[in-house]
């Protein structure tokens, strides 16, 4: 057996010496690694430095984003919104620019940038290795740090009050406002409260916040007088000039009575006007008068719809209960025998009211016989105004003067137990008056006289208007005392847009009352009329559906929801013609 040597077969292998190739390709990614380690580190380094300057992108500091920018950019941008930009204080409408560093007002740069230095990430190889994963670096959100000397910014409102506050000494009217200031009524600037408001402000970057009424101390003079209502409301028709006020082509005619003082405004209170719906006032005391039992669900829904929905027919009917014979006749002389007793003197209605023609509505013949009234002794005592002739219709006239008679007639006595409980004794009671007033709360008109008082006020009234002449009359109840305003607009042949009446001048019952209410209310008035939401016209009536009772101690039961609009179930527009359901007052949008 033979062997071969090891040696042979060594020199028979391949040989397998070369390049390292796993050595190299590990090499290489070294390198690449450091080369990109080294470049992200750069790139961070760099952005390091920036952000020790900066703070970093996200940066608010008092809600203001200055974010990227360097200390001294940071300054100047907080400056000019902080410092720079002015704050607005208004005193009763006279605007005064303070600028903050007027009052010592100065931004705590040393605080703020420690603040946000408190911030950052102190850790730089903690922030190289959220920067190699790319994630996000942290917002910094500061708060303003800024300071002011309290007693810089006393010392400037004790300037400004010595400027601004003011004492009348004597009593004035602003036609501009309606509003009134009594002789020796005091505004004084309410410095404590001021400087609440205004700290607040120069720590609020929001140019709306930086707009401040200051508040004032008002104490009151000498009381107002009754003649300077009255020359508010001249000064009023002066100025508007929509309608010759005093004649010969137009009357305004404006009764108005204190009713805590009995003091009156009287301009053109004595001239004859028609008496329109305004009369129906009459109607419902003389119902009463002559009203044993208390009314039936159906009497009390006549008495709602002659005066909430001004229903002539119902009106009439209530006239012609009264009648001791069963005639009409009977009812219409015991209605003007009412007026005259009540000391409407110079009021009359000497017919029914229309409704229809005696041939189309199938009335009796007799029905607008014209009934002359016994003489009322008191119109002797009360002589007219005849020198502007209105064209007031003979079968249906009034007064303001008598209007607002007969209105404080009903207050008294639904008050105080007088007024017409003491004229009829036996005949009307307090709480037929007190009815008689709620009926007339129920008037929601949203028109003439209503718009001239703050919402929610308590008013009790009667609007009127024909094609020449509009009237409304009423009772105002204020926190400042209660009144009973009576207005009467004629002009000769009327402005009206085609319907029957004249919306032309609406507005002005408005704008009088309105008046009327600030006197009372001085320092609480009302600064503007209400806007009508049928411009040109009144709201449909609104009274309980067949089925719910109309409410003679709450006018409002079965009509109005708690938040004031037409109950949709218990109630409806205009019964007399159909009851329609809610429909935006009556016109759909």
């Amino acid at each position: 057996m033979s062997y071969a040597r090891l040696d042979e077969f060594r020199g028979r292998r391949r040989s397998t010496d070369g390049f390292p190739i796993l050595i190299a390709i590990s090499s290489v990614m070294i390198l690449l690694g450091l080369v990109i380690g080294a470049t992200e580190l750069i790139a961070y380094s760099n952005e390091y430095n920036n952000i020790e300057q900066t703070f970093g992108n996200d940066v608010l500091i008092g809600g203001v984003q200055v974010g990227g920018l360097n200390e001294a950019d940071r300054l100047r941008l907080l400056e000019s919104v902080y410092i720079e930009q002015p704050i607005v204080l208004d005193y009763e409408g006279s605007p005064i620019i303070l600028i903050p560093s007027q009052i010592g007002f100065r931004l705590d740069t040393e605080s703020m940038q420690a603040a946000a230095t408190n911030q950052l990430d102190d850790d730089f190889w903690g922030g190289f290795w959220k920067f190699l994963w790319r994630q996000e670096t942290r917002s910094i959100n500061i708060p303003i740090y800024a300071e002011y000397d309290p007693a810089d910014l006393r010392a400037y409102l004790e300037e400004l009050a010595l400027r601004y506050d003011t004492t009348t000494n004597t009593s004035t009217f602003d036609l501009n406002t309606s509003t009134f200031r009594s002789a020796g009524e005091t505004v004084q600037l309410d410095i404590e409260a001021a400087m609440s408001l205004i700290e607040a402000a120069l720590f609020d970057r929001n140019p709306a916040n930086r707009r401040i009424s200051l508040p004032v101390k008002r104490s009151a003079g000498r009381d107002l007088t009754i003649q300077d209502l009255q020359s508010a409301i001249l000064q009023y028709l002066n100025a508007d000039t929509r309608v010759a006020w005093d004649g010969p082509d137009g009357v305004v005619s404006v009764f108005v009575l204190d009713l805590q003082t009995g003091e009156e405004v009287n301009i053109n209170a004595d001239v004859l006007h028609d008496g329109m719906s305004n009369i129906k006032v009459g109607i419902i005391i003389n119902y009463f008068r002559y009203r044993i039992n208390e009314p039936s669900a159906f009497e009390k829904r006549q008495l709602a719809n002659a005066i909430i929905c001004s229903d002539n027919g119902d009106a009439n009917n209530l006239m012609y209960s009264t009648s001791s014979d069963g005639s009409y006749i009977d009812g219409i002389r015991k209605l003007n025998d009412t007026f005259c007793k009540a000391g409407a003197v110079h009021t009359q209605l000497t017919s029914n009211l229309w409704i229809g023609s005696v041939e189309e509505s199938n009335l009796p013949a007799n029905y607008y016989t014209i009934v002359q009234p016994n003489t009322c002794p008191g119109r002797a005592l009360a002589p007219l105004d005849t020198s502007t002739p209105t064209d007031a219709s003979p079968q249906n006239q009034t007064t303001a003067s008598d209007m607002g008679t007969l209105l404080m007639n009903i207050y008294d006595c639904a008050k105080y137990g007088s007024g017409l409980q003491t004229i009829f004794e036996g005949e009307i009671t307090q709480t037929e008056c007190q009815a008689m007033l709620e009926i007339m709360r129920g008037t929601h008109f949203l028109n003439m006289m209503e718009l001239g008082v703050p919402e929610g006020t308590d008013i009790a009234h009667k609007v009127g208007y024909v094609d020449d002449t509009s009237g409304d009359v009423g009772i105002v109840m204020t926190p400042g005392g209660d009144y009973v305003f009576v207005m009467y607009i004629w002009e000769e042949g009327g402005r009206g847009d085609g319907l029957l009446f004249d919306s032309f001048k609406w507005d002005m019952f408005a704008n009088v009352n309105r008046i009327v209410y600030n006197y009372f209310n001085p320092t609480e008035p009302l600064l503007q009329t209400r806007p009508a939401p049928i411009p040109g016209s009144g709201v449909s009536c609104v009274l309980p559906q067949q089925g719910y009772e109309v409410s003679l101690t709450n006018i409002d039961e079965n009509r109005f929801t708690s938040e004031g609009i037409p109950d949709p179930v218990r109630a409806c527009y205009d019964p007399a013609s159909g009851c329609r359901p809610f429909d935006n007052w009556g016109f759909a949008p």
